[in-house]
């Protein structure tokens, strides 16, 4: 009732609030209106409800970590003056977004949609209050180059706890959010962190953890399935649950309207929440059209039927990470077994996403059985998270780059756009993700060719530059810009764009370290 009144224009807004009674009394009280009303609240009426057991304030406060310096070292490394004081504005963002749970939570949990989590933490922004799975890869990049390394175990230590409570990592630090993960990076944050801190204590208290993360996905995302009369296994984003996601109620319950059946419309909503857990919500990149094509819109999303590059290179990356994990913490047999896995895992990558003769990575469509052939940033993930054999890579880097030039998907002024489709939806063109032009320019590097590495710099350093631009004319950061026009905000999807922005400050901070003695803030030509 209160989702589809549209009383408020961003149905995530509701389940936010929090109850000031508890559960049956408020429970009790909306069967009561209803029963007065015939079923048939008005606005007002609604309102007066929400406005009496409902409330958004004091769930979290604001939070300065302790070892946030506003002249962290690594600025120092920065040659070009502007871009040295724009490293200092993103490095002063985080204060802003640090938040940590208000007591008054705990002493109620029962009554409010956030899980409650121990230590501090980075918010994305706006109107993401919460913590998210895989925003924390980038935002822990970015903390590390602010020398947070305190902060960065408090937020890890954060989704371990998240882990212990529900078997796996939830899409963000909210019950609603519990049916569904994301892209599974926990790993490859702790590789970030204990490269960076040494702390193997850390490891050795939280390995199991670590471990009970692979097999939830091992236990529910697996499909087995056959090319070329061979039977490969892989994982997919797989979410079943009951109805449309409480955070965007109304928007699911009207796109399922097309389809007649029950059956059907809970079809798209798992493929829908399948979908939000690749983080990519949403894209032509989920999209099977009648031909198995890309074409089409959110009627068309069959996410679940899609085997992802990305996904699976990520999950072959937490594979090779727990073997070196568990020898590190002095259990090499354990170890073997994880790098056994990661073997099988890179091998099936090459046997059945990589495309021998455009030389890139495709999902792999189950329901047409065939590559699908489109340029998305992801594609080159295998590279990215370090799964491709050395020998393959030689081998292999002029093709690669010859694919990527002909795709033209590095030629926008603006960024790497997500795709070359105009779909309207956000992960699409002309939409440019920082954590996406991070992985460009990761993979890039890892083909270690002159050519890939002058690539990798020119791509980072137009990104900058084209934040710098947009923070110099609005003096924020965005989640996501306009790969057609250099600091134009990203458009389209279903909310309006947000200001913060957590992986967008990491994504700038990693390449202001990696590239800031030669990068300029624009060309002295």
């Amino acid at each position: 009732h209160v989702q589809m009144s549209r009383i408020f224009k961003d149905s995530k807004t509701f389940v936010d609030l929090h109850m000031k009674k508890d559960e049956n009394s408020t429970i009790a009280a909306f069967d009561d209106l209803l029963k007065n009303t015939n079923n048939n609240p008005t606005n007002e009426q609604i309102k007066e409800f929400l406005d009496n057991y409902f409330d958004s304030s004091s769930e979290l406060e604001d939070w300065t970590p302790l070892d946030y310096s506003p002249n962290p070292p690594f600025l120092v490394t920065i040659r070009d003056e502007k871009l040295k004081s724009f490293g200092k504005n993103i490095n002063d963002i985080w204060p802003t977004l640090g938040r940590r749970i208000n007591k008054k939570l705990f002493e109620n949990p029962d009554q409010y949609s956030l899980i409650p989590v121990d230590n501090g933490f980075i918010i994305p922004g706006g109107r993401f209050k919460e913590l998210y799975y895989w925003d924390t890869y980038w935002i822990i990049e970015g903390l590390l180059v602010s020398g947070m390394k305190d902060t960065v175990k408090g937020v890890i230590e954060n989704l371990i706890q998240l882990l212990k409570k529900l078997g796996h990592i939830p899409n963000g630090s909210r019950w609603y959010y519990q049916q569904r993960s994301q892209p599974p990076l926990l790993s490859a944050m702790v590789s970030l962190y204990v490269r960076e801190s040494k702390d193997i204590e850390f490891l050795k208290k939280n390995i199991n953890a670590l471990e009970e993360e692979l097999e939830y996905w091992l236990d529910t995302q697996l499909i087995t399935f056959n090319v070329n009369d061979r039977a490969y296994t892989l994982l997919r984003y797989y979410a079943p649950s009951e109805g449309p996601r409480p955070e965007s109620y109304y928007e699911d319950y009207k796109d399922a309207q097309i389809f007649d059946s029950p059956e059907r419309k809970q079809e798209f909503y798992t493929d829908i929440k399948s979908a939000a857990e690749s983080g990519w919500d949403f894209s032509s990149r989920w999209f099977i059209g009648n031909d198995g094509n890309n074409k089409g819109n959110l009627s068309t999303i069959h996410a679940s039927k899609i085997i992802p590059v990305d996904l699976n290179a990520i999950f072959a990356n937490a594979l090779q990470n727990m073997a070196y994990f568990q020898a590190l913490v002095g259990q090499p047999r354990k170890g073997a077994h994880w790098a056994y896995l990661a073997k099988q895992w890179r091998n099936t990558i090459k046997d059945v996403l990589w495309n021998e003769d455009d030389g890139i990575w495709y999902d792999w469509n189950l329901q047409n059985e065939e590559h699908r052939k489109y340029f998305y940033p992801s594609n080159i993930a295998p590279l990215w998270m370090g799964v491709v054999d050395k020998s393959l890579i030689k081998k292999n880097a002029p093709k690669i780059l010859n694919w990527l030039k002909g795709s033209h998907g590095l030629d926008y002024p603006g960024g790497v756009p997500t795709s070359l489709i105009r779909s309207g939806e956000q992960w699409d063109f002309p939409n440019a993700w920082p954590p996406l032009v991070s992985v460009i320019v990761n993979a890039l590097e890892a083909l270690e060719t002159e050519e890939s590495l002058q690539m990798a710099f020119e791509v980072a350093q137009n990104w900058v530059r084209s934040c710098h631009a947009g923070f110099e004319s609005n003096r924020q950061m965005f989640e996501k810009y306009d790969a057609e026009v250099p600091g134009r905000v990203g458009g389209g999807g279903e909310y309006t764009v947000q200001t913060g922005f957590g992986w967008s400050n990491g994504v700038i901070l990693e390449f202001l370290a990696k590239y800031g003695r030669k990068m300029t803030a624009k060309d002295n030509a």
